[in-house]
């Protein structure tokens, strides 16, 4: 079975689990070519998603598949919150992480650049932010490469 078939039978699966405890799917990594199999299911919620809330949606997940057949071969489950060190994917993880600052990669009139400002606003499909010097950025979240965090050590 194909990465890609992994993937989407565990997501049919952990959907309905995580729609059921208010919680969202940020992505589905699988990897390991021979031996065991690494699947990994990042997770959040609107408020923070925790350790707690994890192991129950992983321990939920087993109960529902088994995933033994799913992944074709032997794996390893790993549910978790997405991290700082992952760029953020959906528009409700902007909207929860205002006042955070992010290294922005992005596309305008067809080339790549970037910025480094604090994430202000999230309005609609529109994603604001302020560089320490210069002009606030809105853009569309179409529009957006790659946002990671930039941390402050």
């Amino acid at each position: 079975m194909s990465f890609s078939q992994i993937k989407e039978k565990v997501e049919g699966f952990l959907l309905p689990i995580l729609e059921a405890k208010n919680a969202f799917l940020v992505d589905i990594q699988v990897r390991g070519e021979r031996g065991t199999k690494l699947i990994q299911a990042f997770v959040d919620t609107d408020d923070g998603i925790t350790i707690e809330q994890c192991a129950e949606i992983s321990r939920e997940l087993n109960r529902a598949i088994s995933l033994g057949e799913t992944a074709g071969a032997a794996f390893q489950l790993e549910i978790s919150s997405p991290g700082i060190d992952k760029p953020l994917k959906l528009l409700r993880q902007y909207r929860k992480n205002i006042g955070r600052k992010y290294k922005v990669r992005y596309q305008k009139d067809s080339e790549s650049q970037s910025l480094t400002g604090t994430l202000t606003a999230v309005a609609g499909e529109k994603i604001t932010f302020s560089p320490v010097t210069g002009e606030s950025l809105t853009l569309e979240i179409s529009q957006i490469i790659e946002s990671k965090e930039e941390l402050p050590w």
